[in-house]
């Protein structure tokens, strides 16, 4: 069954695959901060009875070095649609075998990257990203669970750099003394509500309307990586997100609601977008009177 589970993912094109046990998670999973148990959710029900093995899934989406406002995640489709469209050949496969199949995409009980790790896709960086040593931090994972036991892989023996370029890089420190979600640039530009001056200069610097990808792009680790091979990341690509601010809530679902920023609603883009539009006219302005 593993076998046959890989070949589907390689016609896929699923980037890569790795398999861990359920047991080992739980193991791993309680002393791991924030990451939940897989036995109990949060309405206290089990995701999937007698589940064996967690099947992980890595989905490249590095599309090449050009740089636009939008970070690079969130310029092809929605990966939520991707990665579950992909998978699902595989959990139809398990079913036809007479098994369960369960399958998550960012929205699962169990933490992804804890999956990663033992299931030998990537290692955790010291900006907590997880990283595979094929393709760098530039991809999403989804999961299927599943009460088929299959023999689990090994951790792989690549470790971070421990070079302290991403620590060094981050706009407003998040990464100094372990992790502040609050200072996260990728966090402040999905909050809503009204931003401090520090916060909006740190928009401005990065020029960014939805997410941040400095720790990424100073890591060692995503030099030389290849450009994905999973078109719907590809193709149709936003570089630069530039809305109308007078578009109504459901002109824009129908414009963006394949994309991964649109779960947010059209407040915080049109926010962040006024905050980088009024730093451009104010920079002409200066210019204006120099000149």
């Amino acid at each position: 069954m593993k076998s046959k589970i890989v070949e589907i993912a390689h016609e896929e094109k699923i980037s890569d695959i790795g398999f861990c046990s359920i047991s080992d998670y739980n193991k791993e999973a309680k002393g791991l901060e924030n990451a939940e148990v897989f036995s109990k959710n949060a309405n206290g029900s089990e995701p999937l009875k007698n589940a064996r093995t967690a099947i992980v899934c890595a989905f490249n989406y590095y599309a090449g070095e050009e740089r636009g406002n939008l970070s690079r995640y969130a310029q092809g489709e929605d990966y939520h649609l991707t990665v579950m469209r992909k998978m699902k050949p595989i959990a139809e496969e398990l079913v036809k075998n007479g098994f369960s199949a369960k399958m998550f995409a960012d929205t699962g009980f169990l933490n992804e990257r804890l999956l990663a790790v033992l299931s030998g896709i990537a290692f955790i960086g010291r900006n907590r990203m997880a990283i595979s040593p094929k393709f760098g931090s530039y991809f999403f994972v989804g999961y299927i669970i599943t009460d088929c036991d299959m023999e689990k892989d090994n951790k792989t023996a690549e470790k971070c750099a421990e070079c302290g370029r991403c620590e060094k890089a981050c706009p407003l420190g998040a990464l100094k003394n372990g992790f502040c979600e609050e200072k996260c640039l990728s966090y402040i530009t999905q909050k809503k509500g009204d931003l401090s001056k520090e916060e909006e200069n740190a928009i401005i610097k990065a020029n960014t309307i939805w997410g941040c990808d400095i720790c990424q792009e100073v890591c060692p680790h995503n030099k030389s990586i290849p450009v994905t091979d999973i078109a719907e990341f590809m193709e149709n690509r936003i570089i630069n997100l530039e809305i109308d601010e007078n578009i109504s809530n459901k002109q824009f679902e129908k414009l963006y609601k394949n994309r991964a920023f649109s779960w947010r609603g059209k407040g915080v883009i049109i926010r962040n977008q006024k905050i980088l539009q009024k730093n451009k006219k104010n920079s002409k302005k200066v210019l204006t009177r120099e000149g």
